[in-house]
C-alpha cells in the first residue's frame, strides 16, 4: 500500500465508543512495519469504579498517574491532574522520533500540563503520520493543528478503523 506523506488524523466521539481501543489496535497493526511512538491514556479502576487515569509510553511501557478522583487543583471534573505527569507527557512528545505518532488524548487533562500545547504542535508538525484521539470539546483545537478529525461511534467503529489504517498506509 502506498503511503501518503503527512497524514494527520484524529478520532473523536462520545465516551466509551472505543477511541483508545482504536489507537491501541493501530499501534499493534503498525508496529511490525513502522517505528511507533507516543502515549495512551488508560483508565484506572478499583472495584469496578473508575478512580483515575494513567499515561503509558508506547515505546517503553512506562506508566505514570495522570489524574485521580479527589479534591484539589488543577482539576477536570472529579479528577485532580497530577502535574508530575506533565513532564512525562511533554518529554514523550519532545523525544518523538518515529514514523507514526500516537497521542491519546487531546483533551482538558493534558492541556492542564504546562508546555503540552507547544510540544504537541511541534510533534504533530514534525511527524509524518499522526493518529490522535480527541475529546469532543477539543475538535477545533485538533483541526487547528492540522488534524482531519473523524467522528467515531460504536456503529461505525470497524469502518473508521479500516479507514484510519488505509489512510496511514498500514496493511490490514
Amino acid at each position: 500500500m502506498e503511503f501518503r506523506s503527512e497524514v494527520r488524523l484524529g478520532v473523536s466521539g462520545m465516551p466509551g465508543v472505543g477511541k483508545t481501543t482504536l489507537a491501541l489496535k493501530v499501534v499493534e497493526a503498525a508496529k511490525t512495519r513502522l517505528a511507533v511512538c507516543g502515549f495512551v491514556t488508560v483508565e484506572v479502576r478499583e472495584g469496578g469504579t473508575r478512580i483515575g487515569f494513567d499515561v503509558v509510553d508506547i515505546n517503553s511501557g512506562e506508566k505514570t498517574p495522570l489524574a485521580r478522583a479527589g479534591v484539589g487543583e488543577p482539576s477536570v471534573g472529579k479528577y485532580v491532574v497530577n502535574l508530575g505527569a506533565c513532564g512525562f507527557i511533554v518529554g514523550i512528545l519532545r523525544r518523538m522520533r518515529c514514523d507514526l505518532l500516537i497521542v491519546d488524548e487531546i483533551g482538558a487533562m493534558e492541556f492542564k500540563c504546562p508546555g503540552f500545547g507547544e510540544a504537541l504542535a511541534s510533534a504533530v508538525q514534525n511527524s509524518p503520520r499522526v493518529l490522535a484521539t480527541v475529546h469532543r470539546n477539543y475538535i477545533d483545537t485538533a483541526r487547528r493543528l492540522g488534524l482531519d478529525v473523524i467522528w467515531i461511534t460504536r456503529e461505525n467503529w470497524g469502518s473508521v478503523y479500516a479507514e484510519v489504517l488505509r489512510r496511514l498506509g498500514i496493511p490490514q
